[in-house]
């Protein structure tokens, strides 16, 4: 299946990856530490170690790649994937844009090592099973660090959280011998974060379903990323302990959407091209509900659960939709 939406990634590889996508989890960046050029910073409770800042970094994910921009290391960029999963940051998409791409999709094996990359960050661990990608002891020998989003690690992405991007700007910015600008939008973002909060602060959370559409099925999105940014909007996720154990995912019938009677309903799209035919197909799925009934139904983009500095973004848009006027 194609992987068209990040979510539907996952999904297209439960069987040959189920163990890795049902054991991610947080995990937080140290400063980096200095021997002679030696640089060393904690991620996912792995060492990452280069022998000077990166150089040739390639980046597996968008938000990942936005965060590289933001940091001022978009020109040691030398390849990205995955440029279908979501849109860029309209801000970002001229410098997103004329950052090579290694393929739409999952890049080669092959592709991946021509690149020569001395860095690789990427979303998750789970693209290096040994099949699409090499697995990450096979890059370690090769003398390839690999960064991951500290929201999707290997232990529980269930427990992913909005503010596990500090810790990744803290060590990307360090890893890329841009910590002045580490510093700046650390400060930025947890201003930004705390402003979205204070705007719904004393509101009743908005009882809400998050919902993804692959192949003709409905799949609830719950946890992690998923109610950490939709929680920081000043929302309630009604799916947050109807999944199974380990899952931030689980298909769902309409009938048992009906049945929560949400609020409002968030339906995640990926690309601008689906989302009017995402949103019209959930008006017609889920009429009737009291989100249908105040018009509270909404596309929203897959990036902004993404983490990194894309969901501090996402949360204040979806704190706009959920409580307009705040």
């Amino acid at each position: 299946m194609k992987s068209s939406i990040r979510t539907a990634a996952l999904l297209c590889s439960a069987v040959t990856a189920t163990a890795v996508l049902t054991a991610c989890g947080n995990s937080t960046a140290d400063s980096a530490t200095s021997s002679s050029e030696k640089i060393s910073v904690t991620n996912c409770d792995r060492e990452v170690t280069l022998p000077k800042t990166a150089e040739r970094i390639v980046s597996l994910y968008p938000s990942m790649t936005e965060l590289l921009i933001q940091l001022g290391a978009a020109d040691r960029i030398v390849g990205q994937s995955n440029t279908d999963l979501s849109p860029p940051s309209p801000e970002l998409a001229d410098q997103f844009a004329a950052v090579p791409v290694l393929s739409t999709g999952v890049p080669a094996k092959e592709a991946l090592l021509d690149a020569r990359p001395d860095l690789i960050v990427s979303d998750g661990e789970y693209w290096f099973d040994g099949d699409r990608l090499q697995s990450m002891d096979e890059l370690r020998d090769l003398g390839i660090p690999i960064f991951v989003n500290s929201g999707y690690c290997h232990k529980a992405v269930t427990e992913g959280r909005i503010d596990d991007v500090w810790s990744d700007i803290d060590g990307l910015g360090a890893l890329t011998g841009t910590s002045d600008e580490a510093a700046i939008l650390l400060a930025d973002g947890k201003k930004s974060l705390a402003e979205t909060e204070a705007s719904v602060a004393g509101k009743e959370p908005v009882a809400t379903v998050m919902v993804q559409v692959s192949e003709g099925q409905s799949y609830a999105l719950a946890r992690g990323l998923y109610s950490s940014v939709l929680e920081a909007a000043g929302g309630k996720n009604l799916y947050e302990s109807d999944l199974p154990d380990g899952k931030y995912f689980g298909q769902v019938a309409t009938e048992s959407i009906l049945a929560k009677s949400p609020q409002a309903i968030l339906v995640v799209y990926s690309t601008e091209s689906a989302r009017e035919s995402t949103l019209e197909a959930a008006r017609t799925a889920f009429a009737g509900t009291p989100a249908a009934t105040s018009n509270a139904i909404f596309a929203v983009p897959e990036a902004w659960f993404a983490g990194e500095l894309v969901s501090i973004d996402g949360a204040a848009e979806v704190s706009r939709l959920l409580h307009p006027g705040s």
